[in-house]
């Protein structure tokens, strides 16, 4: 086993969890105070908890787990984001994570079925999760091997296979292209379907959905997921057993109270409605702006576009809306007069949309200052003429 066990130590598990918001270059360079376990075997526990504090709050209300290598934690599911894939999850299912890496995922599979199995390749990464999740689930079957050689040599069929493929090729470069990830699931797609009824994969956030429907002709439904409007991943559902419709694009943004979106994608052409502004204006959150589906979104909140290629919508009417809301006051010239005139103190939060200039230029070149209650949005209308909105935000 490639983890050291004198971290369980209940000295040591006590000098991390003090030493938990320390500078860590500051505490190598004054060495480890314990003879069986180097400083550089504590940084790396330090770090773990610091991590798992927001992203593995399991982990860190455990004691007794020990943190793999920050690669490692870098390129684990937080904790929510697994949880929201736990609805993938029926009760009984089958399951096997056949890339099960730290089993932040597989864990969470866990919480909705006792029949979940786990597969990893690397044996230190296999060490690390084979004493975690023993520790916080005992119905995990564990298995230190390929996932793929594991399928082909298993004869269970499973309900659903979940897969994260790596995205680092041999020389540790980050990929992103199913065909460039490790294992590259095009090329066992076969072997999927003869082994169970539904796949799930979770790819980069840089993805391309059409992409992803030119490759696998098969997926049913893209889920976008965003934690507090940052795009985490993107996941691809697959189903051995399709009906005929459309498949389905779900637009989440996790740990805030915005709604979410879904539509069929057929309608990834359909175009909004163009319009000046009205009385409110509606900023889309990431997940929408990666799924293109701006006609869409106009069409079932029944707003209008600024511009074909603005990605600012508005309405006279308030609707609950996938982004943020704001209240227009005034409409106005991009000239400093007006600017004067109309963002007390110049201080404003700033925001560019289908304007040559980014915030950061904007504000340097108006003098504006960042921060207060103002919001400004420098923008295109339907005749590509420049304009300026001044807005309050709406709380959700």
């Amino acid at each position: 086993m490639s983890i050291d066990r004198n971290l369980l130590k209940p000295e040591i598990i006590d000098f991390v969890k003090q030493h938990e918001n320390h500078n860590i270059p500051e505490l190598i360079l004054k060495g480890s105070p314990f003879k069986s376990v180097s400083i550089q075997q504590i940084a790396q526990q330090i770090k773990g908890r610091q991590v798992a504090k927001a992203k593995f709050p399991k982990f860190y209300d455990c004691e007794t787990i020990i943190y793999p290598p920050k690669l490692n934690l870098e390129q684990s599911s937080s904790e929510i984001a697994a949880n929201y894939k736990a609805q993938f999850i029926n009760t009984n299912d089958k399951v096997i994570d056949i890339t099960g890496g730290m089993g932040i995922d597989t864990l969470a599979f866990a919480q909705k079925t006792k029949q979940i199995s786990y597969c990893e390749m690397q044996s230190k990464t296999f060490d690390y999760a084979n004493h975690n999740l023993e520790i916080l689930n005992s119905n995990i079957e564990l298995h230190q091997t390929d996932g793929i050689e594991f399928l082909k040599k298993n004869k269970t069929k499973y309900d659903l296979i979940y897969i994260d493929p790596s995205r680092r090729n041999k020389h540790q470069k980050k990929v992103f292209k199913l065909e460039d990830s490790t294992p590259n699931v095009l090329e066992y797609l076969g072997l999927f379907q003869s082994k169970s009824n539904r796949v799930l994969i979770k790819t980069s956030p840089l993805l391309d959905l059409k992409y992803c429907l030119s490759k696998i002709n098969l997926i049913t439904e893209i889920h976008i997921v965003a934690i507090t409007n940052e795009v985490k991943e993107i996941l691809l559902l697959i189903d051995f057993n399709p009906d005929k419709s459309s498949p389905v694009l779900k637009a989440v943004n996790l740990e805030t109270e915005q709604i979410n979106f879904q539509s069929p994608l057929s309608l990834s052409d359909c175009l909004p409605k163009i319009s000046e502004p009205k009385t409110y204006l509606y900023e889309p959150n990431a997940t929408i702006m990666k799924s293109g589906l701006f006609g869409e979104l106009s069409t079932q909140f029944k707003l209008s576009a600024l511009a074909k290629n603005t990605h600012l919508l508005t309405s006279d009417k308030l609707v609950d809306f996938p982004g943020r809301r704001f209240m227009i006051k005034s409409m106005i010239s991009p000239k400093q007069k007006d600017l004067k005139k109309h963002i007390p103190n110049l201080k404003a939060n700033v925001s560019s949309r289908n304007y040559p200039l980014k915030p950061e230029q904007i504000k340097a070149k108006y003098k504006i200052k960042d921060g207060g209650d103002c919001y400004v949005f420098f923008t295109s209308d339907f005749n590509n003429q420049k304009i300026v909105l001044i807005c309050d935000k709406i709380q959700n």
